[in-house]
């Protein structure tokens, strides 16, 4: 089954190099990222990506992060289309009007430092949040990786990307959501307790969910837990 597979913010489509999707997946470059331009909101880049998966004809769905909550946004747009998907340390929207202003003043100030200080500036920001400290038994290498494959974007894109993609400019999929009848894994790591609150919540929303905690483990299992994620697509294919 092919897998139409969606990276997080600063990601790229070599973040999937450890989870081995099977042959044939198409991992394409999210809006703003790389040298990819931002056209439209959330719902078209959603839009955008479903019909990228439509041509490639993948009936499977694979997303992290920020590619998991595009990934939601294709279910909820269309809940019959896929065979599987995995939705990896994602969210389902925020509920209030407040919270979503309070995202988009929190994603200002990262933008605000994309364009003043650069893209190092904000890259050595961004590593330092405490949701990466789980990272810390990593290799260097793998480390050292990750890092230059943020560096391989532009500072105005990814402020672009938090502009218009960011949570605080997605609209709250939880209506739709229950109406998927994919069957969808989700998957989360213990140390992540925020996601993994979240990743309760859309268990239950989704009719034919499984949620599956990823022991030890934080919120990029696409580096933390690659075997895992390659046996959950396995899973789904079975």
């Amino acid at each position: 089954m092919r897998y139409l597979c969606l990276h997080g913010f600063t990601g790229s489509p070599e973040s999937f190099a450890g989870c081995d999707p099977p042959s044939g997946s198409l991992r394409p470059v999210l809006g703003g990222h790389r040298h990819t331009e931002v056209r439209g909101d959330f719902d078209d880049e959603v839009e955008r990506l479903a019909a990228l998966g439509a041509e490639a004809q993948c009936e499977g769905l694979f997303g992290y992060s920020l590619g998991g909550r595009l990934a939601l946004g294709i279910l909820a747009r269309y809940p019959e289309r896929f065979r599987h998907a995995l939705v990896v340390s994602a969210q389902a929207g925020l509920v209030s009007e407040a919270e979503r202003l309070a995202r988009i003043d929190g994603d200002s100030r990262w933008v605000a430092l994309l364009r003043e200080r650069g893209l190092t500036a904000f890259v050595d920001a961004w590593q330092a949040l405490p949701l990466w400290a789980t990272q810390g038994d990593l290799s260097e290498d793998v480390k050292q990786a990750q890092r230059e494959q943020r560096l391989g974007h532009s500072a105005e894109g990814l402020a672009h990307s938090l502009t218009q993609h960011g949570l605080g400019k997605m609209p709250d999929l939880r209506p739709r959501l229950a109406e998927v009848r994919t069957p969808v894994d989700f998957l989360v790591g213990e140390r992540d307790s925020k996601f993994v609150t979240l990743a309760q919540e859309l268990a239950r929303l989704l009719p034919q969910a499984r949620l599956s905690i990823a022991t030890g483990a934080g919120h990029n299992l696409l580096l933390e837990r690659p075997a895992l994620c390659a046996s959950l697509l396995v899973r789904g294919d079975s």
